[in-house]
């Protein structure tokens, strides 16, 4: 077995390990307990675990996905969150190989992975992990290309966190609150951190874009039944036109008729929002995690 090989190998072993690290992160944080003490435990019963309990995906697999002690079901999430940590190290090692942009990418991933989860299991964030991930985003940039990185990075965390705010605030205008969490606004910054101000327009389209073909589905299917055609119209146009800017013509005139058909949305989406009773925030951390990822892999400036 060659060298490549050899660390890809452990660093999928070490991936799976964090994996089960980061479900006890994501299911602690939400039920405010240490992720220190106590022990693992089953969380219907509160049993503590054996060793052989803890094993990642082996042991879901051998426990046929359900407690040793009182035979409930284990929730799918702790052997896919693993899986997903396992697959993320070793892409990360694939594309950039032995150098120091792979572990800083390793480290934003395992942060977008706990956030994302939060966000969906519960619309909580730990922000703590934002700003971990932006100041490791401004240590890249310093390394990269020393003070004019540093800028570069500062410019664009201010963007990425203006940016969200500013779309964030519009929904008192129309809806009378905040059109996203607060959240949403430090992870925006965390990313134009990463990718400096140069790139920070482009991830957010990017997240844009992946918020309405993964989220707003179901917010649309609503609006579509309460006779809102013209939202669903315009996600539609939005759609076909985010397509054609990052697959044919990525130039600034496509932009611009990104944004304005982006703004126009919102402000439709906004105003249906203000007419419901019962108004949720749409987890958004998941889109912009995904904007993030597509640029890191597939974008030919990162």
């Amino acid at each position: 077995m060659d060298l490549f090989h050899y660390i890809l190998l452990w660093l999928c072993i070490i991936g799976l390990c964090f994996g089960s690290f980061f479900n006890v992160v994501i299911l602690r944080s939400l039920s405010n307990e240490s992720i220190i003490f106590p022990a693992s435990k089953c969380p219907k019963c509160q049993h503590k675990l054996f060793w052989w309990h803890n094993i990642p995906v082996f042991s879901y697999i051998i426990l046929r996905g359900r407690c040793y002690f009182c035979k409930e079901k284990i929730s799918i999430q702790y052997p896919i969150i693993e899986l997903i940590t396992m697959l993320s190290f070793a892409l990360t090692f694939i594309k950039f190989g032995i150098s120091y942009k792979t572990l800083f990418v390793i480290l934003w991933l395992s942060g977008f992975i706990i956030m994302t989860t939060t966000d969906l299991k519960a619309k909580l964030v730990d922000c703590n992990i934002a700003i971990l991930i932006g100041i490791s985003g401004l240590l890249y940039n310093f390394i990269q290309t020393g003070l004019d990185g540093i800028i570069s990075s500062v410019l664009g965390l201010a963007a990425g966190a203006v940016i969200l705010e500013v779309i964030a605030r519009l929904g008192y205008v129309f809806a009378g609150t905040r059109a996203m969490g607060e959240a949403d606004t430090y992870v925006a910054g965390a990313i134009g951190a990463m990718f400096g101000i140069q790139n920070i327009l482009p991830v957010l389209l990017y997240g844009l874009i992946a918020s309405m073909i993964f989220i707003v589905p179901m917010f649309l299917y609503n609006q579509y039944k309460n006779g809102n055609k013209l939202t669903c119209i315009l996600s539609i146009l939005f759609i076909l036109t985010g397509l054609v800017y990052c697959k044919l013509w990525m130039n600034y005139w496509m932009m611009g008729v990104l944004i304005l058909l982006g703004v126009w949305l919102s402000i439709s989406i906004l105003k249906n929002i203000k007419q419901e009773e019962n108004r949720n925030y749409l987890p958004y951390v998941p889109a912009l995690a995904l904007g993030a990822l597509y640029f890191i892999f597939f974008s030919v400036n990162f």
